[in-house]
């Protein structure tokens, strides 16, 4: 890497710090006066309110980086103009197009790493977030770990599952009933279980009653009582449950798409869903294109007053967001394809901060 390389960089990475910091303790504040009488009224420990806030940050990061790489491009080149360090530069041989080249770099890799994180860990952290905030206040003991009251059928086997409680990390399961259908959609027996548990790769259940139906549906005797049972031939696992239980706002992209394609959605949730996909897809890239639009207005804010080259940048950035929250409420009444309206606001703003940056002498 070249002397000038590691200059701009450092010259960017200050107010990028500073920045990141800055934003991420505004959310912090915001999200603690919001939630801090949840907090008292439960008595979380400080130890989980301080867990809380560090599963926050991965939930937040999509929108913190992209506003922090703006204002510090800006601050970084125009200090830099107002200096006549960059024209230094150029009277030095090297292009204004390879001095944009390591601010550019920072861009592509924050888009390529807010784009690992959103598929990778912000998805488990919000869904970690959201059902610790959902326990407080519960009286007794109350694990994040644990969902309720979960509905799941099976039409493959014509099997219906209830199940009262159900662990997110071990999968047992509490208050469990599972009725086995026939083909003509009466029932041939019902299973009533205090306890299920998953081992093996099987489900074994425990304090258990089956009652049985005729062909008509009526009882068939009295119900027979068993301390365990081995559930064999059945097909549900783990897996299926956890993706009944997560809302499909908490699913990484990729699970997004599996379900998408395992479910039978009508038009109009089908569209919501790939609406919401390919927004996702397209969010990450949100960081290359504030540094394609900050840098034409870091330089003329060096040139020509900071004040001007700050309110164009802002209002270009708030414009995009804007025309993405536009599109993808298009995007889901179906007016505009999912495609279009998930990557029409960086293709456009894309083209936008290129042409800025091709007019820059």
């Amino acid at each position: 890497m070249k002397i000038i390389d590691k200059y701009l960089l450092r010259t960017l990475g200050t107010p990028l710090t500073y920045c990141l910091i800055g934003f991420s303790m505004i959310f912090v504040i915001f999200d603690l006066f919001d939630n801090f009488s949840d907090f008292m009224e439960a008595n979380t420990s400080f130890l989980d309110i301080l867990k809380y806030y560090l599963f926050l940050f991965p939930a937040i990061i999509s929108f913190i980086v992209p506003i922090s790489l703006l204002l510090s491009v800006l601050y970084a080149l125009s200090t830099l103009t107002r200096s006549n360090e960059l024209t230094a530069m150029r009277a030095s041989g090297v292009s204004l197009y390879r001095l944009m080249v390591p601010f550019l770099t920072v861009g592509l890799s924050f888009s390529v790493a807010v784009g690992v994180i959103n598929e990778t860990v912000a998805p488990w952290s919000t869904y970690w977030k959201d059902q610790f905030l959902q326990i407080q206040g519960h009286e007794g003991e109350t694990s994040i770990h644990a969902a309720f009251n979960i509905a799941y059928k099976n039409d493959a086997d014509r099997r219906i599952w209830w199940i009262g409680e159900f662990n997110t990390q071990t999968f047992d399961m509490k208050n469990v009933i599972v009725t086995q259908q026939r083909l003509d959609g009466i029932d041939e027996y019902k299973i009533q279980a205090k306890e299920g548990r998953w081992l093996d790769g099987r489900w074994w259940f425990q304090e258990l009653s089956v009652q049985n139906y005729t062909l008509d549906g009526q009882p068939m005797g009295a119900p027979k009582f068993e301390l365990n049972r081995e559930l064999t031939g059945y097909a549900e696992t783990p897996r299926i449950f956890m993706a009944e239980i997560k809302d499909p706002q908490f699913f990484s992209s990729l699970e997004l798409w599996n379900y998408v394609r395992a479910k039978n959605l009508s038009d109009d949730r089908l569209a919501r869903y790939m609406t919401d996909l390919h927004s996702r897809l397209a969010m990450p890239w949100t960081c290359l294109i504030v540094m394609l639009l900050g840098i034409p207005f870091g330089v003329h804010t060096g040139r020509k007053g900071a004040f001007l080259g700050i309110v164009f940048a802002l209002s270009l950035f708030f414009g995009f967001y804007a025309m993405s929250n536009l599109c993808v409420a298009l995007g889901k009444n179906q007016t505009l394809p999912p495609l279009v309206a998930g990557w029409l606001p960086n293709v456009f703003f894309f083209v936008v901060g290129s042409v800025m940056i091709n007019r820059l002498r």
